[in-house]
């Protein structure tokens, strides 16, 4: 392929991530009772940008994605789903895989995006990129392994340097970012293992009220 060709792949891709991602975010957030102004705020961005991706007129990067999501308390896989288009094979071909991308990190989500137990993907790093703006905890259970290149996991408590083929595992709950301290491109595999679907399905199911999704939080 081409280098147009795959800045067109690029761009058609991320036209429809954009579209998808502005209705679930704005289902999410409604499902909580929250404003605009409660989740930019939440997740240190702005009232304008948020509203903006709501609308399909902006699509967030890689850690203004992370960051939303973590002040829904939800995983950042939920708001990229479709519905319109479900998984009909067990196989996820590369060329299938759904993207987020920006200057520092890209994520590729390897698994379909509606499976609610685990969340993989597979970052490629960029010098000095980080997956996300701060240390911040979720649910569930994280595993890493390094394919190439070098990283550093930090810890409210401190940090893990990673090397090729080293591997890690750690309770989510647990502040942390993952960061590429080095001066090349890294790709590791990150895989977040919940503990069940109730939490992402019952904030993205408009007929449930408030005090349901708190429960379920």
């Amino acid at each position: 392929m081409s280098t147009q060709d795959q800045s067109t792949e690029t761009a058609r891709k991320g036209h429809t991530i954009t579209d998808s991602l502005s209705k679930r975010l704005r289902a999410a957030r409604r499902a909580q009772g929250l404003s605009l102004r409660e989740v930019a705020a939440k997740a240190q961005i702005s009232t304008s940008l948020l509203s903006q991706i709501e609308r399909g007129k902006a699509s967030p990067s890689l850690v203004s994605l992370v960051a939303i999501a973590d002040a829904l308390m939800i995983r950042p896989g939920r708001l990229l789903d479709d519905d319109e288009s479900p998984a009909s094979s067990p196989v996820v071909r590369r060329e299938q895989r759904h993207v987020v991308d920006d200057s520092r990190c890209r994520r590729e989500y390897l698994m379909h995006l509606d499976d609610p137990t685990l969340e993989v993907a597979e970052l490629i790093m960029r010098p000095g990129g980080s997956t996300r703006p701060k240390l911040a905890g979720h649910s569930g259970r994280d595993y890493g392994i390094v394919l190439t290149g070098q990283v550093e996991v930090e810890f409210d408590d401190g940090r893990e340097q990673l090397g090729e083929g080293d591997y890690i595992a750690f309770d989510a709950q647990r502040p942390h970012r993952l960061v590429n301290t080095s001066e090349n491109d890294s790709r590791v595999i990150w895989i977040i293992a919940h503990e069940g679907g109730a939490k992402g399905n019952a904030i993205l199911n408009l007929g449930r009220d408030r005090q349901a999704v708190e429960r379920v939080l």
